[in-house]
């Protein structure tokens, strides 16, 4: 629980204690300790009963100690829950809160709320997680947030429609309460971006940044979506992408051979259609990714068709594509997906050895991120 600078606080390490008896010792022990603090962490899982007022002593302990790192993790939602005295710590340099959503009784709101005065000056990173955040809340916090860089929203978003910084360099929107008019993302130091389960059609650029690294899953547009998008030029000296999504499908189908080419690419993951019906946006992805080391392709089942339905699909035949760098090709797909194994013959007939392609179940790899564990160390505890 307790090391030289860190302190961390984990109920289920003490769940065979009655939670009176476990409260006890965290007080007793952060009274006897007054030294420099680094990191304190306080985690409660699953339905660990919490003491709200206790949860507030601790947390303003820890600041009232200057301390740089807060991690603070409760699985579900309190209005009255956190200390502002948080928000106004000059210490902070990393701030991590996962709160849990709102009860469905709760009619007001759908996860805690930001104070009205936010003021982190020495902030580097923010992670939040079921945390309302709309663009009013970030108009007042990054400017006196002045060395933020690291910012991740994990299921916060709530009328967000615009984020503007001149110093943040990553930036993760994952997931939302509910979107307004579209995203407007102005961060020209922007290297890293993830966004996942927002349409593409809706986010749009200001002081476009040359990304880096990106991980797009869009949320399907419709019918509707022209494929219009401006992100290929964003991404254009990318390092590592992940692209998925029927938007990320269309955008690539609209224009694939006036698309540049990828010169720095070394990692891709592209997928979430269905590829054994149609490979044509990743033949022609991979003709603009000479340097391509590392692909991954995630296999989305095509779902049963009547007899008589025909499915849409742009031919690959004869289309050739050199990739003399790529050592490694991953195919995620589920179990039941009884055609794999034509994706598989498809990319043998490109030229990729059978050696260098390895089949991966989206079960096992969501079993192994369950348990911290990557899936070489499933396969070894299952063995």
């Amino acid at each position: 629980m307790e090391s030289d600078g860190s302190i961390c606080i984990d109920y289920s390490e003490y769940e065979h204690w009655n939670y009176e008896k476990f409260a006890r010792f965290v007080n007793n022990m952060l009274l006897r300790r007054d030294t420099y603090l680094h990191t304190f962490k306080l985690r409660f899982k699953g339905y660990h009963p919490i003491n709200y007022k206790d949860v507030r002593t601790w947390i303003g302990y820890a600041v009232k100690h200057s301390v740089k790192v807060l991690d603070v993790d409760l699985g579900r939602y309190d209005k009255t829950l956190l200390p502002r005295c948080i928000f106004t710590c000059p210490s902070l340099q990393e701030l991590n809160l996962s709160m849990g959503e709102a009860p469905y009784d709760d009619l007001e709101h759908e996860g805690l709320l930001l104070p009205d005065i936010i003021k982190l000056p020495s902030l580097k990173k923010l992670t939040l997680c079921d945390v309302e955040v709309s663009s009013l809340d970030l108009e007042h916090m990054i400017p006196r947030s002045p060395l933020l860089e690291d910012m991740h929203l994990v299921n916060c978003a709530q009328h967000l429609e615009f984020v503007e910084s001149n110093v943040l360099k990553r930036l993760t929107i994952d997931g939302f309460f509910g979107r307004g008019k579209g995203l407007t993302v102005a961060a020209p130091h922007l290297i890293h971006f993830e966004c996942n389960g927002w349409p593409l059609e809706e986010i749009s650029w200001q002081k476009r940044p040359s990304l880096e690294s990106a991980h797009i899953d869009t949320w399907c547009s419709g019918h509707t979506f022209d494929g219009q998008s401006d992100f290929t030029g964003m991404v254009l000296h990318a390092k590592r992408l992940a692209l998925c999504g029927s938007d990320i499908k269309a955008v690539l189908e609209k224009k694939p051979h006036s698309c540049p080419v990828f010169d720095n690419l070394v990692t891709l993951e592209i997928g979430g259609w269905c590829l054994t019906n149609d490979l044509y946006v990743v033949v022609c992805f991979l003709q603009l990714s000479p340097r391509l080391e590392k692909l991954t392709l995630k296999q989305r089942q095509l779902q049963k068709v009547t007899k008589g339905e025909e499915t849409s699909s742009i031919p690959v035949a004869g289309m050739m594509f050199k990739c003399p760098l790529l050592e490694t090709v991953v195919i995620q797909c589920s179990k039941d997906d009884d055609e794999i194994e034509k994706t598989v013959n498809a990319m043998a007939a490109h030229g990729i050895g059978l050696e260098k392609i390895q089949v991966v179940f989206f079960e096992d790899v969501e079993r192994a991120e369950r348990w911290g564990k990557s899936l070489e160390e499933m396969k070894e505890h299952d063995i």
